[in-house]
């Protein structure tokens, strides 16, 4: 068990947004791609050993990204420690994963993969090595929110030989789902992965540039829009309120945590809402998570404990990979507390910052710009690039350390 008087929040602002190509002629639309690595094959979606080589290099950057911000941390054992990257950090140049790829096989890969070692098997997946980098006991005061990654299941077709193969002419079911895990020697089952109930118009691109990718249209959401929660009867909404075994404040209660990924946090399950999943819920956080592709914290959907009274030791907390606070192409990191309701103080709005620009009370701490993976160099902007000037790995920001 841990106590934590305090809370230190760090956002990792990458661009996680599609690489966009202007139109050429007049008239012409713009059209977009998904940026990742890449064996030559006809169809991105099924490309299992690019998708292998993307997930192995974008986990490289995220160890120097959590690697920076533990040597600039408040390394107290009284600090909570909270790491957040944006939405769509791993998705790939399909637009999604094959879903088997985020868990890994504890013995031999899927024979249709017909993949060469490492990833033969046995092999941890994406989320498996995740945890693997944060084993580590300079972690053991840390919460990870890893983003997001997207995945996709396809159903299977029979062949006339009577082995079943991926079916790709109908459409994929998507998962676009956030590990939230503890790290430290001890915690590796101490961990929770929340999926986006809602897709909105920039999960998968109807302006794409390439049919051999997810597009809005050919994808089927996992979960129904609404969920009815055991806790809260009648309420057509699910919150997505978590416990982290053994994370406590100070006075030894658990830490309720929420977290709402990019439109769950305005979306919920009436359409005349337009706030999200927890307050539809009725449920109030000590530590309201909101990573996102296109999101910036929203006043109505700020649900702090204790509700309807001043929360001074309770946050909202935005790390965004699409765009900075005024829309543009960026990033950006956001931390409110205060209060519930349509009214947020400019006082309470304790950190609105662009992506790399440097604000009073934080730290920016730049991410490599390459790795290498079996002997070659891969650049940050093979993975996360606007199209524009916004590319690479960006930074980590480092905030104060604030009561809890």
């Amino acid at each position: 068990m841990s106590n934590y008087s305090k809370v230190q929040f760090i956002s990792w602002e990458v661009h996680t947004g599609p690489f966009v190509i202007p139109g050429t002629a007049k008239g012409k639309p713009d059209a977009a791609l998904y940026s990742g690595l890449l064996d030559p094959a006809p169809d991105k979606r099924t490309d299992a050993l690019g998708q292998c080589w993307d997930i192995d290099a974008r986990l490289a950057f995220t160890a120097d990204a959590i690697s920076k911000a533990e040597l600039s941390s408040d390394r107290s054992p009284g600090t909570l420690k909270v790491f957040m990257a944006p939405e769509f950090l791993y998705r790939g140049a399909g637009g999604a994963y094959l879903h088997d790829l985020i868990d890994g096989w504890a013995s031999e890969a899927p024979a249709e993969f017909n993949l060469p070692a490492p990833y033969s098997g046995p092999w941890p997946g994406l989320f498996g090595a995740l945890r693997a980098l944060v084993r580590d006991a300079k972690y053991e005061d840390w919460i990870f929110v890893f983003g997001t990654a997207v995945s996709a299941s396809f159903p299977s077709a029979k062949q006339g030989n009577g082995k079943f193969v991926i079916d790709t002419s109908k459409p994929g079911e998507i998962y676009n789902s956030a590990l939230i895990q503890r790290g430290g020697l001890l915690h590796g089952g101490d961990n929770y992965v929340s999926r986006k109930h809602y897709i909105s118009g920039i999960d998968f691109l109807n302006w794409n540039a390439s049919v051999k990718q997810h597009v809005a249209g050919t994808v089927l959401p996992l979960d129904p829009g609404t969920v009815l929660p055991a806790d809260v009867l009648g309420v057509p909404e699910g919150g997505a309120v978590f416990r982290i075994p053994g994370i406590n404040d100070s006075k030894a209660k658990p830490i309720d945590f929420g977290i709402e990924i990019c439109l769950d946090h305005i979306a919920s399950g009436s359409s005349a809402n337009a706030y999200g999943r927890l307050r539809t819920a009725g449920q109030f956080v000590r530590i309201q998570l909101v990573p996102s592709g296109g999101m910036r914290l929203k006043p109505e959907s700020i649900c702090l404990q204790p509700a309807g009274v001043p929360t001074p030791r309770s946050y909202a907390f935005n790390c965004d990979g699409l765009g900075n606070i005024d829309g543009s192409p960026g990033s950006h990191t956001q931390l409110w507390n205060g209060t519930n309701g349509a009214i947020v103080l400019p006082a309470n709005r304790l950190v609105d910052a662009n992506g790399g620009v440097a604000l009073a009370d934080t730290r920016l701490s730049a991410v490599i710009s390459q790795v290498r993976q079996a002997q070659v160099l891969v650049s940050a902007d093979m993975l996360w690039n606007s199209g524009g000037s916004v590319k690479g790995a960006g930074q980590v920001r480092l905030l104060a350390a604030r009561d809890l």
